[in-house]
């Protein structure tokens, strides 16, 4: 049977469809798209999750944040120049240790992550859309372990199994 036939002009075909990597990245792709909706300022993930990084776990060198979030050293510096730049965060000689540079977020840096984090819960509501509460939640459960399974050292075990009781206690 033809394309024309099936009505599925531009479909992708059902081989892809049934692979949940497939799946995942035509997601990514499409959530790309929607955060430009959603956040017009031109941060990027890497912005955000370095703000997060900070405000989470506080001021730290930028060799253990290029460490903690998996981001090249090189890379990285272009990430803080941009933070720095739009005076998000300040990076300081560590009084301990001269050699290295400790990067803090701002004020500023937290509210313009704060805002982020809601158009990022904006972009989950558009995208995830489809799923009703307790699906997104079971969804965000599953990946986090299939996540955890690939970078154990990266998703405390304490999160994954709060994230369970929480979906049980839910269920009663």
């Amino acid at each position: 049977m033809g394309e024309s036939e099936r009505g599925d002009e531009f479909g992708l075909p059902e081989p892809l469809l049934v692979l949940p990597s497939f799946l995942l990245a035509q997601l990514a792709r499409e959530a790309r798209r929607i955060s430009g909706r959603v956040n017009a300022d031109g941060m990027r993930m890497p912005h955000v999750t370095v703000l997060a990084s900070l405000e989470w776990f506080g001021p730290a060198a930028q060799k253990d944040i290029s460490k903690r979030l998996g981001i090249d050293a090189s890379d990285l510096v272009s990430v803080l120049d941009d933070l720095e730049e739009r005076g998000l965060v300040e990076r300081q000689r560590d009084d301990r240790d001269r050699r290295r540079y400790l990067v803090t977020i701002t004020t500023k840096g937290a509210g313009v992550l704060h805002g982020h984090l809601v158009a990022m819960q904006k972009l989950d509501d558009i995208l995830l859309g489809a799923l009703s509460g307790e699906e997104r939640e079971k969804l965000r459960e599953m990946l986090i372990r299939v996540y955890r399974r690939h970078d154990p050292d990266r998703v405390p075990v304490e999160l994954l199994l709060r994230l369970q009781a929480i979906s049980r206690i839910e269920h009663l």
